[in-house]
């Protein structure tokens, strides 16, 4: 039993209702890009939608999510109560806070910026502490997953890391890795510049800071999903993972490749040398062999399953599965 449930049931009621409005935004831009009425083709209303819906995706819902799986997680697979509840209350109420803050002002027109808010363009300043809040209230996450893995392993002395807890880890140092880029533009770029401090701002700098940030957030978008995939799919269609070492693997390499690859979205800035370019197209490209392992020993557990359930020959394991089992389908569905 959880000792945390209102914790994480709060961290995915938040989640899933900003994903409601980021719904509906997502709907007004189609509409907004239709050949209907004119008043609806109005490009500040547009932006504004633009703004606040990829500031959701991108920052708020994927965030909330990978918390509140990390706290069940901990709890779930260490089987001990989680270490710093309150610490993560402040931090989810930092979260609330900061994405309030930040979708007032988009609201109002005053920081329709775009969720990369690439300078020289700049918004209320009130936009961007909020972005910086979200940041902070995660990373409170990120020190309490590794406060609670370090209390577990001086408890449990020799013994391996439980496998969901391992990759739990692993995404919440991607993401403590990943998200500096962008903490340190807005912070020493872009947020004295709109609270008038200075009226100065190396637009290069910044967007070497936020390429810092702009593709390996991704990466830590998918790593919930890659969780689920490893630890709870194979349980719930009466199968095993294929190989411990594998999944370790895959996120040890994970972590390795996906924080240095954001370079390469700065193809054409001049201020950027060809050869960080290069190293970073080359880790882009490596971030494949955690993919391809991940690919294989998801099938390969998923083909133990349906084996175990009496499938024979080349491919019988498929229909051997159990696709009447919600988690069995949305999975596969998921790959499609």
């Amino acid at each position: 039993m959880l000792n945390s449930r209102r914790l994480i049931l709060a961290h995915f009621w938040l989640a899933f209702g900003v994903f409601g409005v980021a719904l509906v935004l997502g709907a007004w831009q189609m509409f907004v890009r239709s050949p209907l009425h004119t008043w609806i083709s109005d490009p500040e209303w547009y932006y504004r939608s633009v703004t606040a819906h990829g500031t959701i995706m991108g920052y708020v819902f994927p965030t909330l999510v990978a918390m509140g799986f990390g706290y069940a997680i901990s709890e779930s697979s260490l089987a001990q109560p989680l270490i710093g509840r309150r610490w993560a209350w402040a931090g989810f109420a930092l979260i609330l806070i900061g994405a309030v803050m930040a979708i007032v002002p988009v609201a109002l027109g005053r920081a329709t910026v775009l969720y990369t808010f690439y300078p020289p363009l700049i918004g209320n300043a009130f936009y961007y502490i909020g972005v910086v809040l979200v940041v902070v209230g995660s990373w409170i996450w990120v020190a309490l997953m590794s406060i609670n893995m370090r209390a577990w392993k001086k408890a449990n002395p020799g013994r391996p890391v439980p496998l969901p807890m391992f990759a739990n880890v692993a995404g919440s140092y991607l993401w403590a890795w990943t998200a500096v880029g962008a903490a340190l533009e807005l912070l020493f770029q872009i947020i004295p510049v709109a609270l008038g401090l200075t009226s100065m701002i190396n637009v290069g700098l910044a967007r070497v800071f936020f390429s810092w940030t702009l593709h390996a957030i991704v990466y830590f978008w998918l790593v919930p999903t890659y969780i689920a995939y490893y630890t709870i799919l194979p349980r719930a269609i009466g199968g095993r993972i294929y190989s411990d070492a594998m999944m370790r693997l895959a996120f040890i390499t994970f972590l390795v490749v996906a924080m240095p690859i954001g370079i390469h979205h700065t193809f054409g800035d001049p201020q950027v040398g060809a050869g960080f370019k290069f190293i970073h197209s080359t880790f882009t490209a490596l971030v494949a062999l955690p993919t391809l392992i991940t690919v294989f020993t998801i099938c390969a557990s998923v083909e133990v399953a349906g084996r175990l359930r009496g499938g024979r020959g080349l491919l019988g394991w498929l229909a051997a599965l159990p696709w009447n089992n919600p988690i069995m389908l949305a999975s596969a569905l998921s790959f499609v």
